[in-house]
């Protein structure tokens, strides 16, 4: 082999060894940017699901608050219909009250009818206690300025012994079960003498 042949085939192999290394500089670089735009892609994936989980929690915590608000309104809506049924109930006791009271002012001075009295008392102070117990409250306002949120006056009485609008007289008691009224006491007001002349 010649020395100018030698030359031409190290200069080629040198020259395959330069294409080879551009080649592989290229593909390295076409490589390269494929891996950035890979890694771009993913980091744009991983920020739109971190957004979408963002706002699935942003929902369900929403969803969770809705659902205590529903509930906590349920649970109250129970206790008013309770409240409401225990009411009516007890707002139908009041004239058993009331007739049990009648039955113990009637039977005041009868002779014979203190046994039967204090029966009838201690069957009304047992209603009344069991009731109050479970919220009932009675309205006896007698002396008291008149309220006409709770009382209802049935007459007005000319007098100088107490003060105007003062309750007089209580025809009949009023009542309240867990702050509700279920009925306005029946009263006699006081109202200043008129002076005729």
């Amino acid at each position: 082999m010649s020395k100018g042949t030698g030359e031409r085939k190290a200069k080629d192999e040198k020259k395959a060894v330069g294409e080879e290394e551009n080649l592989s500089a290229e593909f390295l670089d076409e490589a390269a940017v494929e891996v950035e735009q890979d890694i771009a892609s993913v980091e744009s994936r991983i920020e739109e699901l971190s957004n979408e989980k963002e706002e699935l929690l942003d929902g369900l915590l929403r969803l969770k608050a809705e659902f205590e608000n529903y509930r906590k309104r349920m649970l109250k809506e129970q206790t008013r219909i309770l409240d409401t049924a225990e009411a009516g109930l007890v707002k139908k006791l009041l004239t058993v009250i009331d007739n049990l009271e009648r039955a113990v002012e009637n039977s005041a001075g009868q002779a014979g009818s203190n046994g039967l009295r204090e029966g009838v008392e201690m069957v009304l102070g047992q209603m009344v206690e069991t009731l109050e117990k479970e919220g009932l409250e009675v309205i006896d306002p007698e002396g008291e300025l008149f309220d006409p949120e709770h009382h209802e006056a049935m007459m007005v009485i000319e007098t100088d012994e107490c003060p105007e609008d003062t309750v007089v007289e209580v025809t009949q008691k009023g009542y309240r079960f867990k702050g509700v009224l279920l009925r306005p006491a029946l009263v006699n007001v006081a109202c200043p003498v008129k002076s005729r002349g």
